[in-house]
């Protein structure tokens, strides 16, 4: 299987170019929506509000998973894990409860979703190691 540290740091430096890459794409996607499609005032505030605490809570959730991998502190980790909910939720919300939504951000916050679940897979891998007993064999 492999180190899981070394798969779940890897996922965290992917997604941290994969996440600015898609809020780029999404603001740039709201953006459009606002100037081009009749789109209410208040779903436009509330989709704006969601993505911009979904920027602010998945930088919070990567630097914690990348410094907590990088120093083998298991609390970090544990919090990145923790963060991965409401990072989680506001995908989901962005892929389900928006207003208009596109077919690339369908796609593009599919991705994320599962991005997002492999890295909470081999987290918490990472944490039940460093839970478990050293052995000098």
């Amino acid at each position: 299987m492999g180190n899981p540290s070394l798969t779940y740091e890897i996922l965290l430096y992917l997604n941290s170019f994969y996440f600015g890459m898609f809020a780029t794409c999404e603001l740039g996607m709201m953006s459009l929506k606002a100037v081009s499609l009749p789109y209410p005032q208040q779903s436009l505030m509330r989709d704006t509000c969601v993505l911009f605490s979904l920027c602010l809570i998945e930088t919070v959730r990567v630097v914690l998973g990348r410094k907590g991998t990088l120093s083998d502190h298991g609390w970090q980790v544990i919090l990145s894990v923790f963060l991965t909910i409401p990072s989680g939720l506001g995908i989901t919300y962005l892929l389900l409860y928006q207003f208009k939504l596109f077919r690339l951000e369908f796609i593009l916050c599919a991705l994320m979703l599962t991005l997002q679940t492999t890295e909470l897979l081999f987290a918490l891998l990472f944490v039940f190691t460093l839970c478990r007993p050293v052995s000098y064999d």
